[in-house]
This record gives structure tokens, C-alpha cells and sequence, in this order.
């Protein structure tokens, strides 16, 4: 019999392929109580002939998000919000901490599950599909150690962070 993390993901990533809206962009789903290993990214993102468009790259994991329903008590545990400029192949995100998971731009794990990796991991990969010559942004964050965290990951991909020493809000960038 399927677990109340299955079936809440089985019921997730049938809604989201039901959406023509959203498209998938990896996942995992192997059964485990102990560490996430089961996780869908997707994104809103549409190849429709726009030059300009803001969208998101979304991750949701039954993991630590099953109610005593089975129900997910959140949609998503991280949020990347994007805008792509074609005319001038740039994407641009910005990385607010705030105080809810259900904010609309963070990209920031809370739970420290990974989560926001696999977010900059498929960003990155669909900038390369998209032949995006150039990616910048903004980190805000409350402290020194949340902006440690999104330096580490941004960093990890490739990006450059600049930031004031002891500062909590900086720029970063990468390029082709």
C-alpha cells in the first residue's frame, strides 16, 4: 500500500501534467522517510514567441509536507521567480527572503532540504536551452548567514556574488 507521502506526490505530479500551463522539468520519486527523494521542479515558463516574460521555477516535496489527511499543506516548498528578455537574451531573479514559504520570490530553503538547489539547477539548465548569454540579480536577505547560504548555492552554479563585507544584500551574475 502506497504511503501518505506517494500518494500525495502521485496526486501532485498528476495535477501538474493535467496543467498545459506548467511543464516538468525533473524528478525524483523513490519512497524515503528520512531525506527528500521524492520531488518534482516545474516551471510556468512557455515558449510562445514572447520576447519578455516573468515566470517561476517551483519545487514540491511530500517531505515534512503531508498533513494527517495525506494532504500537502503547502504547493511548493521553493520559488525562483525569473524574467526572461529575449531581445536581449539576459534572465533576470531576484533572491528575497521573506517570511512564509508561500512568498512569491524566494528562492531560499528553509527547511535546508536541497530544495532551492534543484530550483538554480533547472534555472540554469533552461537558460542554457534558452541560449541566454547573461543571468544577474539581487540577494536581500535578514542576516549575514541566510545570504552565506544563497552565496553558496548561487555560487556553486557558476555565479559571481558581490557584496559589501559583512553586508546582507548583494548582486550577482553569470555569464556565457
Amino acid at each position: 500500500m502506497a504511503s501518505e507521502n506517494d500518494q500525495a506526490f502521485a496526486r501532485k505530479l498528476a495535477q501538474i501534467e493535467a496543467d498545459s500551463k506548467l511543464t516538468i522539468l525533473s524528478s525524483m520519486n523513490q519512497s524515503s522517510d528520512d531525506e527528500v527523494k521524492q520531488y518534482v521542479v516545474y516551471t510556468d515558463y512557455r515558449e510562445g514567441g514572447q520576447r519578455e516574460s516573468t515566470n517561476s521555477i517551483f519545487v514540491y516535496t511530500p517531505y515534512a509536507n503531508v498533513d494527517k489527511f495525506g494532504h500537502s499543506i503547502v504547493d511548493f516548498q521553493a520559488q525562483l521567480l525569473f524574467e526572461t528578455n529575449k531581445w536581449k537574451n539576459e534572465m533576470h531573479i531576484t533572491v528575497l527572503e521573506t517570511l512564509g514559504a508561500a512568498s512569491r520570490l524566494a528562492v531560499y530553503d528553509y527547511q535546508n532540504l536541497g530544495l532551492a538547489q534543484l530550483a538554480v539547477k533547472a534555472f540554469c539548465n533552461l537558460a542554457n536551452k534558452l541560449e541566454i548569454q547573461t543571468i544577474d540579480g539581487n540577494i536581500s536577505t535578514f542576516d549575514r548567514e541566510s545570504f552565506n547560504k544563497v552565496e553558496h548555492i548561487l555560487t556553486k552554479y557558476g555565479f559571481e556574488v558581490k557584496a559589501a563585507p559583512g553586508a546582507a544584500s548583494g548582486t550577482f551574475v553569470k555569464r556565457r
